[in-house]
């Protein structure tokens, strides 16, 4: 059952004849269904909210967005949409987290879907956070992970079109980014984050840059929409100080230890048999890889098992495949070096 507030706010749109905040009002009633896992009493209000056949049963055509979310804001410079529409399809179970970070998690989700009750009482949910720490190792999917398990969209932003080079553009572009997710219920990401969010005191960067972030911590301070904003950045340590106050919670998410490289190998060859395979003998070969690393392994194993026409993974299919992922590093390695050595010419 929906709670009071929303119900109440639902016959108030329709007494005011207000059809897009009924909509949005409509919409967050069948989330919370589908997050409480009534996907049947989800599926049959959106059918009738939407007029289509339930999820269920038929899928909308690729690229097709409700009448409400259409219209996304656009960069004036480039014409550029600022933001994507992306639908999560994943879950808790398929991430293999730090015991720290899945508790954080849960929490995370549990006061979201009771934050009706927790605002009653003068609190607010913990909905502004900060994921940090090396590429690959799962802050991408654990806000898919939040996406998916709340039943929310994700408002992915586009940084190749927020960032402009006229001035004060970009600000605008934040506005934009920060007004549309007010006009709905989402999981906000801005992903590699950093681009924008720099220290104000790093003299590399330029004026305007550093208005960008004034701009970010006044939108974010001011925020009053019914979503989640996560910011996930690869270099923490390039954060402005005064942006790690603004978030209510803060994951560091880590490379993977030697239990979770095993629970990880098992669960992305989920998919194909495998039995005759002693994963915790090839542990050794993928500790200290990343999340990301060991999911392409595990990837390229399986993609050589089946195009060899066997439905079984064998040892040597995974040694091959370990193989290309240190070829792959060791040239990945290379260029990463000749770039810092001319950053340092440079200098």
């Amino acid at each position: 059952m929906a709670s009071g507030e929303l119900l109440r706010k639902l016959f108030q749109t329709y007494r005011r004849r207000d059809d897009q905040g009924f909509v949005q009002v409509a919409e967050r009633i069948i989330a919370e269904e589908r997050a409480k896992r009534h996907h049947a009493l989800a599926d049959d209000l959106a059918h009738i909210l939407g007029g289509t056949a339930p999820a269920s049963t038929a899928a909308p055509p690729p690229g097709v967005l409700p009448r409400h979310m259409e219209v996304l804001p656009k960069d004036r410079e480039r014409d550029s949409l600022l933001l994507e529409i992306r639908q999560p399809s994943n879950s808790l179970a398929d991430a293999v987290l730090t015991e720290e970070n899945r508790q954080a998690l849960l929490e995370i989700i549990r006061e979201y879907r009771h934050g009706d009750l927790l605002r009653s009482h003068g609190l607010r949910p913990r909905t502004r956070l900060l994921f940090c720490g090396p590429p690959g190792c799962g802050k991408t999917l654990c806000a898919s992970v939040v996406a998916g398990e709340l039943g929310l969209p994700i408002l992915y932003a586009r940084f190749d079109a927020i960032v402009s080079s006229y001035l004060g553009e970009t600000a605008a572009n934040l506005r934009k980014v920060f007004d549309h997710a007010t006009r709905g219920h989402w999981v906000l990401l801005f992903d590699e984050f950093d681009a924008i969010g720099k220290s104000r005191d790093n003299s590399s960067e330029h004026g305007e840059l550093k208005r960008v972030v004034n701009t970010f911590l006044q939108l974010l301070d001011g925020f009053a929409g019914d979503s989640i904003v996560i910011a996930a950045t690869n270099y923490e340590a390039l954060l402005d100080r005064a942006l790690w106050r603004r978030f209510d919670d803060v994951l560091a998410f880590t490379l993977p230890s030697r239990d979770q490289v095993r629970a990880l190998l098992g669960l992305k060859l989920l998919g194909i048999r495998h039995a005759e395979v002693d994963l915790d003998l090839f542990v050794d070969d993928v500790e200290g890889l990343s999340h990301a690393d060991i999911e392409r392994i595990c990837q390229d194993a399986i993609r050589d098992c089946l195009l060899a026409g066997g439905d079984i993974l064998r040892a040597e299919h995974l040694m091959r495949a370990i193989e290309r992922q240190q070829r792959r590093a060791h040239v990945v390695e290379g260029a990463e070096r000749e770039a810092r050595t001319r950053e340092e010419i440079g200098r």
